[in-house]
């Protein structure tokens, strides 16, 4: 279980209405996606020699401020026919292209508009927030290299095409142009911030843990510093400093719900249970209306072992939405872990009812049919779950388990398990699978083998002892049997390993 949260590290914005100083818009369908900075840019006005071009125009103007971009195209089209020279108009239709999303006549616009007025470097900005949306980043870092021959001091392209480097991975020309900046701009944050944010990165925290920190002395309500340091610290598990800045990032806004999540996870990673769950609690009374707090507070508790506490809070969960499936397949696994499998049965069948194509359902599902030894119903759940998700290990390995168990499809059992443990090599659990299909085949070399290995994986598993007991008993290593058979009974209780150990003594 996941109690963390997500962040994006780097979040910067280019409104492209700024640079053309238009009413904002952003109609449904618009493929693009702005990054970079806010950039106000010196307007520069340039003459119509035909006052039909002009007319028209300036009525695309009209029509833009009121959101009709595509006759506002159209009006800019008839202006071109009286002035194919005006550069604002190519610049305006290729703005409108992007709002489009018809990137390639937004390229050709624009670039018409840089040939026609070669200084002017916001129809460059423009392109180049076309060629980050198409993510292609070698064609937006040359637009901006453009603007720079232009305006070389200008601290905000350096920005913009600092992050166009990191978008193309080219984080190290990045750091250079950061670490400019914050020669140029020492006492400026967002600097400090970024440069962090490029050093974290790079994998190097304490780098970015340093101009993060200078970020916040710079400006102690830098909120995007603090959830920055909080989760470098996170990562390096010095989970007092992630703690602090935290519940900094708190003070500035004490109504964020995502924080409170993520204060309670790391509360949780450094054993302050009561702390998680009270930051837990606090979520839930922020918003109550929503399932995330209570979703959260719940996979804490099952994490705990705490069964009765996580139902109780489910069942409160279902009073706010009736119809979550992620609430019942919780609830189902709940009674699961209590062994209580036909109210387990009942709840996985109620979240398959409300999300059929979910695989982790048909999985868990599968798991309690076979505790009631329903094993041609499990079969078939677990089937399904492998339908729908073939590369879950768990469904891959409890299938082939099963196969193994009942002595049969057992070289498919063995595909099923390999699959499995190519996914997670290490798994005891998988091995001792592996090992059992060994067993069943008549290998058993290689059933030893395997489960000696999972007994060095898993030292406390019953039945990998009881597994080991029969190889022994099979290849009349009697002492071996009867010692594998001891350790599985003082880890569980069995009446059939204890009959087995008595028939030892006869």
């Amino acid at each position: 279980m996941s109690l963390r949260g997500s962040l994006t590290f780097l979040a910067i914005f280019l409104i492209l209405n700024n640079l053309l100083g238009c009413a904002p818009t952003s109609p449904k369908g618009s493929k693009l996606k702005p990054v970079g900075r806010v950039v106000r840019l010196p307007k520069k006005t340039k003459r119509f020699p035909s006052p039909k071009a002009y007319a028209h125009y300036s009525m695309g103007l009209v029509l833009d401020n009121e959101n009709r971009v595509s006759e506002a195209v159209q009006e800019y089209l008839k202006a071109i026919e009286f002035d194919t020279n005006a550069s604002l108009i190519y610049l305006r239709l290729g703005a409108d292209y992007i709002k489009l999303g018809e990137n390639q006549k937004a390229i050709d616009s624009l670039k018409k508009a840089i040939e026609l007025d070669p200084e002017n470097t916001r129809p460059r900005f423009l392109l180049a927030l076309v060629y980050t949306s198409l993510k292609n980043y070698e064609e937006a870092g040359k637009a901006y290299e453009e603007i720079l021959k232009i305006q070389p001091n200008d601290l905000a392209t350096l920005a913009s095409l600092a992050d166009i480097y990191i978008l193309g991975e080219d984080i190290e020309k990045a750091i250079k142009i950061y670490q400019n900046l914050a020669e140029e701009k020492k006492e400026t944050p967002v600097i400090q911030f970024n440069l962090g944010i490029v050093y974290a990165r790079l994998g190097k925290l304490e780098e970015a843990i340093a101009h993060l920190k200078r970020a916040v002395e710079l400006n102690k309500d830098y909120f995007e510093a603090h959830i920055g340091l909080g989760v470098l610290y996170e990562l390096t598990k010095d989970f007092d400093n992630s703690i602090l800045h935290y519940q900094e990032a708190l003070r500035i806004d004490p109504l964020n719900p995502k924080l409170y999540s993520q204060l309670a996870g790391v509360y949780y990673n450094a054993g302050r249970v009561e702390d998680a769950i009270h930051e837990y609690e606090l979520l839930i009374k922020l918003r109550p209306e929503e399932l995330e707090g209570y979703i959260e507070l719940a996979y804490l508790y099952i994490s705990e072992r705490e069964y009765e506490r996580a139902i109780e809070i489910l069942k409160v969960a279902l009073t706010i939405e009736e119809k979550s499936p992620e609430v019942y397949l919780l609830l189902g696994f709940c009674f699961s872990q209590k062994e209580a499998h036909l109210e387990a049965i009942e709840y996985y069948k109620k979240s398959i009812e409300l999300e059929p194509e979910n695989p982790k359902a048909y999985f868990y599902l599968g798991a309690a049919l076979d505790g009631l030894s329903k094993r041609n119903e499990a079969k078939e759940n677990l089937k399904k779950s492998i339908e729908l998700d073939s590369e879950n290990p768990e469904a891959l390995n409890y299938l082939g388990y099963i196969y193994a168990e009942d002595n049969e499809e057992l070289d498919e059992a063995m595909k099923l398990i390999k699959k499995a443990l190519d996914k997670d090599p290490q798994n005891g659990a998988y091995v001792d699978s592996l090992g059992w299909v060994y067993f069943r085949k008549g290998m058993l070399e290689e059933a030893q083998r395997e489960l000696e290995r999972a007994s060095q994986l898993i030292k406390d598993d019953p039945t990998i002892y009881d597994h080991l007991g029969e190889i022994y008993f099979r290849k009349g290593i009697i002492d071996k049997a009867k010692e594998a058979w001891e350790k599985s009974l003082s880890l569980k209780q069995d009446e059939k390993v204890k009959a087995k150990l008595e028939s030892l003594k006869k």
